[in-house]
Protein backbone atom coordinates (compact mmCIF):
# COMPACT_ATOMS: atom_id res chain seq x y z
CA UNK A 1 0.00 0.00 0.00
CA UNK A 2 2.88 2.61 0.67
CA UNK A 3 3.97 2.94 -2.94
CA UNK A 4 0.21 2.73 -4.17
CA UNK A 5 -0.96 6.16 -5.07
CA UNK A 6 -4.46 8.12 -3.94
CA UNK A 7 -6.16 6.39 -6.53
CA UNK A 8 -6.22 3.15 -4.91
CA UNK A 9 -7.83 4.68 -1.81
CA UNK A 10 -10.21 6.58 -3.52
CA UNK A 11 -11.27 3.87 -5.65
CA UNK A 12 -11.69 1.82 -2.11
CA UNK A 13 -13.60 4.19 -0.81
CA UNK A 14 -15.91 5.05 -3.61
CA UNK A 15 -17.11 1.47 -3.63
CA UNK A 16 -17.54 1.44 -0.01
CA UNK A 17 -19.61 4.34 -0.15
CA UNK A 18 -21.72 2.75 -2.98
CA UNK A 19 -21.86 -0.71 -0.64
CA UNK A 20 -23.26 1.87 2.06
CA UNK A 21 -25.56 2.85 -0.37
CA UNK A 22 -26.92 0.00 -1.43
CA UNK A 23 -27.14 -1.71 2.16
CA UNK A 24 -28.94 1.02 3.41
CA UNK A 25 -31.17 3.29 0.91
CA UNK A 26 -33.41 0.43 0.52
CA UNK A 27 -34.38 0.85 4.29
CA UNK A 28 -36.24 3.99 3.80
CA UNK A 29 -39.06 4.00 2.05
CA UNK A 30 -41.37 1.58 4.15
CA UNK A 31 -40.24 2.25 7.39
CA UNK A 32 -42.01 3.90 10.34
CA UNK A 33 -40.82 7.55 11.48
CA UNK A 34 -39.58 6.15 15.41
CA UNK A 35 -37.81 8.79 17.07
CA UNK A 36 -40.11 11.71 18.79
CA UNK A 37 -38.79 14.88 17.05
CA UNK A 38 -39.22 12.63 13.83
CA UNK A 39 -42.87 13.95 13.71
CA UNK A 40 -42.34 17.36 14.74
CA UNK A 41 -40.19 17.26 11.11
CA UNK A 42 -43.21 15.68 9.51
CA UNK A 43 -45.90 18.03 11.01
CA UNK A 44 -43.92 20.99 10.33
CA UNK A 45 -43.22 19.95 6.80
CA UNK A 46 -46.94 18.99 6.06
CA UNK A 47 -47.76 22.30 7.11
CA UNK A 48 -45.87 23.71 4.37
CA UNK A 49 -48.25 21.86 1.98
CA UNK A 50 -51.68 21.86 3.88
CA UNK A 51 -51.25 26.32 4.34
CA UNK A 52 -48.88 26.75 1.28
CA UNK A 53 -47.20 29.25 3.24
CA UNK A 54 -43.22 28.84 3.72
CA UNK A 55 -42.29 31.54 5.36
CA UNK A 56 -44.74 30.38 8.83
CA UNK A 57 -44.46 27.29 9.78
CA UNK A 58 -46.77 25.59 12.35
CA UNK A 59 -47.18 22.71 14.63
CA UNK A 60 -50.34 21.92 17.08
CA UNK A 61 -52.37 24.38 14.85
CA UNK A 62 -50.40 27.24 15.70
CA UNK A 63 -46.66 29.42 14.38
CA UNK A 64 -43.87 27.39 15.80
CA UNK A 65 -40.25 29.17 16.04
CA UNK A 66 -38.03 26.66 17.45
CA UNK A 67 -36.15 25.70 14.15
CA UNK A 68 -35.41 27.22 11.00
CA UNK A 69 -37.01 25.72 7.80
CA UNK A 70 -34.34 24.57 5.27
CA UNK A 71 -35.21 20.74 5.96
CA UNK A 72 -38.80 21.21 6.10
CA UNK A 73 -38.27 22.81 2.76
CA UNK A 74 -36.65 20.06 1.23
CA UNK A 75 -38.83 17.93 2.62
CA UNK A 76 -42.09 19.86 1.53
CA UNK A 77 -40.36 19.71 -2.18
CA UNK A 78 -39.82 16.35 -2.11
CA UNK A 79 -43.47 15.61 -1.28
CA UNK A 80 -44.51 18.02 -3.76
CA UNK A 81 -42.53 16.57 -6.60
CA UNK A 82 -44.05 12.64 -5.86
CA UNK A 83 -41.32 11.57 -3.59
CA UNK A 84 -42.95 8.82 -1.46
CA UNK A 85 -43.54 9.93 2.53
CA UNK A 86 -40.88 7.94 3.85
CA UNK A 87 -38.32 8.34 1.55
CA UNK A 88 -38.92 12.47 0.75
CA UNK A 89 -38.91 13.26 4.78
CA UNK A 90 -35.13 11.13 5.06
CA UNK A 91 -34.00 11.88 2.20
CA UNK A 92 -32.31 15.68 3.30
CA UNK A 93 -30.52 13.50 5.81
CA UNK A 94 -29.31 10.55 3.97
CA UNK A 95 -27.66 12.98 1.30
CA UNK A 96 -26.08 14.73 3.96
CA UNK A 97 -25.00 11.91 5.34
CA UNK A 98 -22.92 10.76 2.08
CA UNK A 99 -21.61 14.04 2.22
CA UNK A 100 -20.25 14.13 5.57
CA UNK A 101 -18.68 10.89 4.13
CA UNK A 102 -16.89 12.39 1.35
CA UNK A 103 -15.33 15.59 3.74
CA UNK A 104 -14.45 13.29 6.42
CA UNK A 105 -12.46 11.31 4.18
CA UNK A 106 -10.98 14.61 2.49
CA UNK A 107 -10.37 16.12 6.44
CA UNK A 108 -8.60 13.26 6.68
CA UNK A 109 -6.68 13.10 3.65
CA UNK A 110 -5.26 16.78 3.99
CA UNK A 111 -4.22 16.15 7.47
CA UNK A 112 -2.34 13.21 6.84
CA UNK A 113 -0.77 13.79 3.36
CA UNK A 114 -2.33 10.37 2.13
CA UNK A 115 -6.09 9.23 0.85
CA UNK A 116 -5.37 6.05 2.95
CA UNK A 117 -5.95 7.90 6.26
CA UNK A 118 -9.44 8.90 4.50
CA UNK A 119 -10.40 5.56 4.06
CA UNK A 120 -9.51 4.47 7.32
CA UNK A 121 -11.46 7.87 8.88
CA UNK A 122 -14.62 6.22 6.53
CA UNK A 123 -14.34 3.06 8.30
CA UNK A 124 -14.45 4.48 11.91
CA UNK A 125 -17.57 6.59 11.19
CA UNK A 126 -19.72 4.15 9.47
CA UNK A 127 -18.91 1.79 12.10
CA UNK A 128 -21.04 4.18 14.26
CA UNK A 129 -24.85 3.44 14.60
CA UNK A 130 -25.81 6.99 16.03
CA UNK A 131 -23.88 8.27 12.34
CA UNK A 132 -26.36 5.80 10.33
CA UNK A 133 -29.52 6.75 13.12
CA UNK A 134 -29.24 10.33 12.10
CA UNK A 135 -28.56 9.53 8.14
CA UNK A 136 -31.82 7.31 8.23
CA UNK A 137 -34.37 9.69 10.69
CA UNK A 138 -35.91 12.73 9.55
CA UNK A 139 -34.29 15.03 11.73
CA UNK A 140 -32.22 17.87 11.27
CA UNK A 141 -28.99 17.04 12.68
CA UNK A 142 -26.86 15.39 10.17
CA UNK A 143 -27.17 17.93 7.53
CA UNK A 144 -26.48 20.46 10.29
CA UNK A 145 -23.07 18.15 11.14
CA UNK A 146 -22.53 18.91 6.66
CA UNK A 147 -22.87 22.25 7.09
CA UNK A 148 -20.31 22.55 10.08
CA UNK A 149 -17.78 20.48 8.97
CA UNK A 150 -18.38 22.26 5.33
CA UNK A 151 -17.45 25.23 7.45
CA UNK A 152 -14.72 24.23 9.05
CA UNK A 153 -12.87 22.66 6.64
CA UNK A 154 -13.56 25.72 4.30
CA UNK A 155 -11.82 28.20 6.90
CA UNK A 156 -8.93 26.14 6.96
CA UNK A 157 -8.44 25.84 3.21
CA UNK A 158 -8.93 30.05 2.79
CA UNK A 159 -5.71 30.33 5.28
CA UNK A 160 -4.35 29.66 1.83
CA UNK A 161 -7.11 30.22 -0.56
CA UNK A 162 -9.04 33.20 0.00
CA UNK A 163 -11.70 32.38 -2.36
CA UNK A 164 -13.22 29.46 0.08
CA UNK A 165 -14.53 32.64 2.44
CA UNK A 166 -17.10 32.55 0.00
CA UNK A 167 -17.62 28.93 0.96
CA UNK A 168 -17.46 29.71 4.70
CA UNK A 169 -20.15 32.18 4.38
CA UNK A 170 -22.54 29.68 2.36
CA UNK A 171 -21.97 27.02 4.92
CA UNK A 172 -22.74 29.45 8.02
CA UNK A 173 -25.55 30.76 6.66
CA UNK A 174 -26.94 27.30 5.35
CA UNK A 175 -26.30 25.87 9.13
CA UNK A 176 -27.90 28.93 10.94
CA UNK A 177 -31.31 27.64 8.15
CA UNK A 178 -30.91 24.39 8.81
CA UNK A 179 -30.62 24.01 12.64
CA UNK A 180 -28.66 26.84 14.66
CA UNK A 181 -25.84 28.95 13.91
CA UNK A 182 -23.08 26.56 15.28
CA UNK A 183 -21.26 26.09 12.61
CA UNK A 184 -20.43 30.14 13.32
CA UNK A 185 -19.12 28.82 16.48
CA UNK A 186 -16.92 26.13 15.03
CA UNK A 187 -15.39 29.15 12.33
CA UNK A 188 -14.72 31.17 15.24
CA UNK A 189 -12.82 28.44 16.68
CA UNK A 190 -11.12 27.61 13.92
CA UNK A 191 -9.92 31.05 13.01
CA UNK A 192 -8.61 31.72 16.85
CA UNK A 193 -6.20 27.99 16.44
CA UNK A 194 -5.19 29.22 13.12
CA UNK A 195 -4.24 32.34 14.21
CA UNK A 196 -2.64 31.04 17.60
CA UNK A 197 -0.33 28.94 14.85
CA UNK A 198 0.78 31.36 12.52
CA UNK A 199 -0.20 34.82 10.80
CA UNK A 200 -3.41 35.03 9.48
CA UNK A 201 -4.29 34.92 5.82
CA UNK A 202 -4.44 38.27 4.19
CA UNK A 203 -8.04 38.76 1.93
CA UNK A 204 -10.76 40.86 1.82
CA UNK A 205 -13.34 38.97 3.88
CA UNK A 206 -15.86 41.95 4.07
CA UNK A 207 -17.98 40.94 1.13
CA UNK A 208 -17.91 37.05 2.06
CA UNK A 209 -18.27 38.32 5.93
CA UNK A 210 -21.69 40.32 4.85
CA UNK A 211 -23.20 37.34 3.03
CA UNK A 212 -22.58 34.64 6.29
CA UNK A 213 -23.84 37.71 8.60
CA UNK A 214 -27.44 38.21 5.63
CA UNK A 215 -27.71 34.47 5.59
CA UNK A 216 -27.60 34.04 9.21
CA UNK A 217 -30.44 36.98 9.64
CA UNK A 218 -32.45 36.12 7.00
CA UNK A 219 -35.00 33.68 8.95
CA UNK A 220 -35.22 35.44 12.11
CA UNK A 221 -35.41 39.04 10.78
CA UNK A 222 -38.63 37.23 8.29
CA UNK A 223 -40.14 35.76 11.88
CA UNK A 224 -39.54 39.10 13.60
CA UNK A 225 -41.02 40.93 10.55
CA UNK A 226 -44.45 38.61 11.41
CA UNK A 227 -44.63 37.86 14.93
CA UNK A 228 -42.29 40.37 16.60
CA UNK A 229 -40.09 39.26 19.32
CA UNK A 230 -41.82 36.54 20.44
CA UNK A 231 -39.46 34.26 17.23
CA UNK A 232 -36.22 35.66 18.22
CA UNK A 233 -37.02 34.52 22.15
CA UNK A 234 -37.86 31.28 21.68
CA UNK A 235 -35.18 30.27 18.72
CA UNK A 236 -32.57 32.11 20.56
CA UNK A 237 -33.23 32.12 24.16
CA UNK A 238 -35.28 29.31 24.56
CA UNK A 239 -33.60 26.89 22.17
CA UNK A 240 -30.19 27.58 22.08
CA UNK A 241 -28.83 29.96 25.14
CA UNK A 242 -30.61 28.63 28.03
CA UNK A 243 -29.78 25.24 26.63
CA UNK A 244 -26.34 25.31 26.83
CA UNK A 245 -25.82 28.16 29.42
CA UNK A 246 -23.12 26.48 31.98
CA UNK A 247 -25.12 24.53 35.22
CA UNK A 248 -24.46 21.34 37.40
CA UNK A 249 -26.69 18.52 37.68
CA UNK A 250 -24.28 16.45 39.37
CA UNK A 251 -22.00 14.20 37.41
CA UNK A 252 -24.33 11.39 36.36
CA UNK A 253 -26.24 14.49 34.34
CA UNK A 254 -23.37 16.59 33.27
CA UNK A 255 -21.09 13.14 31.77
CA UNK A 256 -24.34 11.72 29.84
CA UNK A 257 -22.24 12.04 26.69
CA UNK A 258 -19.84 9.54 28.05
CA UNK A 259 -22.90 6.98 28.30
CA UNK A 260 -24.09 8.00 24.78
CA UNK A 261 -20.18 7.35 23.40
CA UNK A 262 -20.28 3.50 25.13
CA UNK A 263 -23.69 3.04 24.09
CA UNK A 264 -22.39 3.41 20.32
CA UNK A 265 -19.58 1.42 20.67
CA UNK A 266 -17.04 2.04 23.71
CA UNK A 267 -14.07 1.20 21.75
CA UNK A 268 -14.85 2.76 18.53
CA UNK A 269 -15.22 6.15 20.67
CA UNK A 270 -11.69 5.41 23.01
CA UNK A 271 -10.16 4.84 20.17
CA UNK A 272 -11.49 8.06 18.12
CA UNK A 273 -11.13 10.54 21.13
CA UNK A 274 -7.38 9.15 22.32
CA UNK A 275 -6.78 9.71 18.26
CA UNK A 276 -8.38 13.17 19.18
CA UNK A 277 -5.74 14.09 21.84
CA UNK A 278 -2.69 12.41 19.78
CA UNK A 279 -3.96 14.70 16.76
CA UNK A 280 -1.55 17.70 17.33
CA UNK A 281 1.88 15.36 17.81
CA UNK A 282 1.19 13.22 14.77
CA UNK A 283 0.02 16.51 12.47
CA UNK A 284 0.57 19.83 14.00
CA UNK A 285 -1.89 21.64 11.89
CA UNK A 286 -5.00 19.87 12.69
CA UNK A 287 -4.99 21.45 16.40
CA UNK A 288 -8.17 23.00 15.77
CA UNK A 289 -9.61 19.51 15.49
CA UNK A 290 -8.97 18.77 18.79
CA UNK A 291 -9.63 22.33 20.30
CA UNK A 292 -13.05 21.97 18.35
CA UNK A 293 -13.91 18.15 19.63
CA UNK A 294 -12.84 19.05 23.36
CA UNK A 295 -14.74 22.44 23.31
CA UNK A 296 -18.10 20.88 22.32
CA UNK A 297 -17.60 18.22 24.98
CA UNK A 298 -16.88 20.44 27.59
CA UNK A 299 -19.92 22.01 26.62
CA UNK A 300 -22.30 19.30 26.46
CA UNK A 301 -21.07 18.53 30.23
CA UNK A 302 -21.25 22.20 31.36
CA UNK A 303 -24.53 22.38 29.84
CA UNK A 304 -27.94 22.80 32.16
CA UNK A 305 -30.52 22.55 29.50
CA UNK A 306 -31.59 19.31 27.88
CA UNK A 307 -29.02 17.93 25.43
CA UNK A 308 -29.13 14.74 23.36
CA UNK A 309 -26.85 11.71 21.82
CA UNK A 310 -27.81 13.18 18.27
CA UNK A 311 -25.72 16.15 19.15
CA UNK A 312 -22.57 14.10 19.07
CA UNK A 313 -22.98 14.04 15.39
CA UNK A 314 -21.68 17.68 14.89
CA UNK A 315 -18.20 16.26 16.12
CA UNK A 316 -18.02 12.52 15.26
CA UNK A 317 -16.30 13.46 11.90
CA UNK A 318 -13.76 15.14 13.26
CA UNK A 319 -13.49 12.66 16.01
CA UNK A 320 -13.51 9.95 12.77
CA UNK A 321 -10.97 11.77 10.98
CA UNK A 322 -8.37 11.93 13.77
CA UNK A 323 -8.92 8.44 14.27
CA UNK A 324 -7.79 7.48 10.28
CA UNK A 325 -4.85 9.74 10.58
CA UNK A 326 -3.15 8.90 13.52
CA UNK A 327 -2.79 5.72 12.92
CA UNK A 328 -2.04 5.43 9.44
CA UNK A 329 1.16 7.97 10.28
CA UNK A 330 1.80 6.10 13.06
CA UNK A 331 1.78 2.80 10.92
CA UNK A 332 2.11 1.55 7.62
CA UNK A 333 -1.03 2.36 5.54
CA UNK A 334 -2.26 -1.33 5.77
CA UNK A 335 -1.38 -1.80 9.31
CA UNK A 336 -3.56 1.16 10.42
CA UNK A 337 -6.30 -0.08 7.97
CA UNK A 338 -6.20 -3.39 9.81
CA UNK A 339 -6.49 -1.53 13.32
CA UNK A 340 -9.58 0.97 12.38
CA UNK A 341 -11.56 -2.34 10.73
CA UNK A 342 -11.14 -3.95 14.18
CA UNK A 343 -12.27 -0.92 16.06
CA UNK A 344 -15.26 -0.87 13.33
CA UNK A 345 -16.32 -4.39 14.15
CA UNK A 346 -16.21 -3.88 18.00
CA UNK A 347 -19.01 -1.34 17.30
CA UNK A 348 -21.13 -3.70 14.97
CA UNK A 349 -19.36 -2.43 11.43
CA UNK A 350 -20.48 -0.52 8.71
CA UNK A 351 -23.80 -2.53 7.46
CA UNK A 352 -25.99 -1.80 10.50
CA UNK A 353 -29.26 -3.95 10.43
CA UNK A 354 -32.57 -2.49 10.48
CA UNK A 355 -32.97 -3.33 14.25
CA UNK A 356 -30.08 -1.53 14.90
CA UNK A 357 -30.72 1.87 13.65
CA UNK A 358 -34.34 1.27 14.90
CA UNK A 359 -36.40 0.75 11.37
CA UNK A 360 -37.90 -2.31 11.63
CA UNK A 361 -40.22 -0.70 14.60
CA UNK A 362 -44.08 0.22 13.95
CA UNK A 363 -43.42 4.06 15.47
CA UNK A 364 -46.83 5.89 15.99
CA UNK A 365 -48.40 3.29 13.07
CA UNK A 366 -50.21 1.39 15.79
CA UNK A 367 -52.30 4.77 16.46
CA UNK A 368 -53.12 5.79 12.62
CA UNK A 369 -56.81 4.42 12.72
CA UNK A 370 -57.32 5.96 16.42
CA UNK A 371 -56.56 9.33 15.40
CA UNK A 372 -57.94 8.90 11.56
CA UNK A 373 -61.12 8.53 13.02
CA UNK A 374 -60.66 10.90 15.47
CA UNK A 375 -59.78 13.28 13.14
CA UNK A 376 -62.85 12.69 11.03
CA UNK A 377 -65.30 13.26 14.39
CA UNK A 378 -63.86 16.55 14.81
CA UNK A 379 -67.02 19.52 14.48
CA UNK A 380 -66.68 23.01 13.78
CA UNK A 381 -67.15 24.01 17.44
CA UNK A 382 -64.75 21.15 19.18
CA UNK A 383 -62.30 22.58 21.65
CA UNK A 384 -59.67 19.77 21.60
CA UNK A 385 -58.06 18.24 24.99
CA UNK A 386 -55.43 15.69 25.59
CA UNK A 387 -54.55 14.64 29.07
CA UNK A 388 -50.69 15.03 30.03
CA UNK A 389 -50.38 13.88 33.45
CA UNK A 390 -49.99 10.05 32.99
CA UNK A 391 -47.44 11.07 30.05
CA UNK A 392 -49.80 10.04 27.34
CA UNK A 393 -47.00 12.12 25.31
CA UNK A 394 -44.11 9.34 25.37
CA UNK A 395 -46.67 6.79 24.27
CA UNK A 396 -48.38 8.84 21.57
CA UNK A 397 -45.86 11.69 19.89
CA UNK A 398 -47.19 15.00 20.07
CA UNK A 399 -46.08 15.66 16.34
CA UNK A 400 -47.99 12.42 15.36
CA UNK A 401 -50.98 13.11 17.88
CA UNK A 402 -51.41 16.79 15.82
CA UNK A 403 -50.24 16.05 12.30
CA UNK A 404 -52.52 12.86 12.17
CA UNK A 405 -55.73 13.62 14.28
CA UNK A 406 -56.04 17.65 14.88
CA UNK A 407 -57.62 18.30 11.15
CA UNK A 408 -55.08 21.76 12.18
CA UNK A 409 -57.27 22.51 14.91
CA UNK A 410 -54.60 22.91 18.07
CA UNK A 411 -54.86 20.62 20.95
CA UNK A 412 -54.89 22.13 24.79
CA UNK A 413 -53.10 19.81 27.13
CA UNK A 414 -54.49 19.34 30.54
CA UNK A 415 -51.78 18.50 33.14
CA UNK A 416 -54.14 17.03 35.97
CA UNK A 417 -57.63 15.70 35.86
CA UNK A 418 -58.71 18.35 38.14
CA UNK A 419 -58.12 20.95 35.87
CA UNK A 420 -61.06 20.79 33.39
CA UNK A 421 -63.51 21.32 35.96
CA UNK A 422 -61.61 24.40 36.83
CA UNK A 423 -61.46 26.00 33.32
CA UNK A 424 -65.22 25.12 33.01
CA UNK A 425 -66.09 27.15 35.77
CA UNK A 426 -64.22 29.76 34.91
CA UNK A 427 -65.18 29.81 31.45
CA UNK A 428 -61.11 28.98 30.54
CA UNK A 429 -62.48 25.95 28.31
CA UNK A 430 -65.79 26.48 26.17
CA UNK A 431 -68.12 23.60 25.18
CA UNK A 432 -68.00 21.15 23.25
CA UNK A 433 -65.09 19.23 23.83
CA UNK A 434 -63.54 16.04 22.44
CA UNK A 435 -60.41 14.74 24.03
CA UNK A 436 -58.01 11.76 23.94
CA UNK A 437 -56.46 10.57 27.19
CA UNK A 438 -55.31 7.36 27.78
CA UNK A 439 -57.53 4.80 30.11
CA UNK A 440 -56.14 5.72 33.52
CA UNK A 441 -56.30 9.22 32.72
CA UNK A 442 -60.04 9.07 31.23
CA UNK A 443 -60.76 7.65 34.32
CA UNK A 444 -59.76 10.04 36.53
CA UNK A 445 -60.56 13.05 34.57
CA UNK A 446 -64.21 11.17 34.38
CA UNK A 447 -64.60 11.42 37.77
CA UNK A 448 -63.58 15.02 38.39
CA UNK A 449 -66.02 15.89 35.47
CA UNK A 450 -68.99 14.01 35.51
CA UNK A 451 -70.78 14.43 31.89
CA UNK A 452 -68.13 12.73 29.74
CA UNK A 453 -69.11 10.32 26.79
CA UNK A 454 -66.85 7.57 25.94
CA UNK A 455 -66.58 7.88 21.79
CA UNK A 456 -63.97 5.00 21.36
CA UNK A 457 -61.50 3.25 23.34
CA UNK A 458 -58.12 2.03 21.71
CA UNK A 459 -54.42 1.56 22.17
CA UNK A 460 -54.87 2.38 25.73
CA UNK A 461 -56.35 5.46 24.80
CA UNK A 462 -59.97 6.81 24.66
CA UNK A 463 -61.60 9.16 22.72
CA UNK A 464 -64.52 11.34 24.86
CA UNK A 465 -66.77 14.02 24.07
CA UNK A 466 -68.09 16.30 26.55
CA UNK A 467 -71.23 18.64 25.75
CA UNK A 468 -73.09 20.77 28.53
Amino acid sequence: MRGAGPFAALGLGLAFVVLCFWHYAPMLPGAELWQFDEFYTAERTYSILFRGDWLTLFSNGEPVFKKPPLQYWAGAGLLLAGVPEGLALRLPSMLAAFGVAALTFRLAWVLAGTAWAGLAALVLLAGSALFWVSATSAMLDMPAALFLLGAVMATAAAWSRPRFWWVVALMVGLGALQKAPVALVAVAVTVLVLRWQGAPARARLWDPLALAVALVAVWPLVQWLQAGNAPLRVAFVQEQSQRFLPGWGGWERSLRWVEWTQADGAVLWAAMLAAVLALPFVARRAVFVTVWVGLFLLALTAARGEVFDRYLMQILPFAAAAGGVVPVRLFRPGLGLALVALVSVTAGGPFKTPAAIGLDGPGMAPFRSLLSEFRASIQADDSLIVCGWGKSDLVLFPGALWLWGSADKPFRRIWRAAELPEALAIDNIRPPLRGLCLAEEFDALAKAQPGLVEVARDRGFVHWVYRR
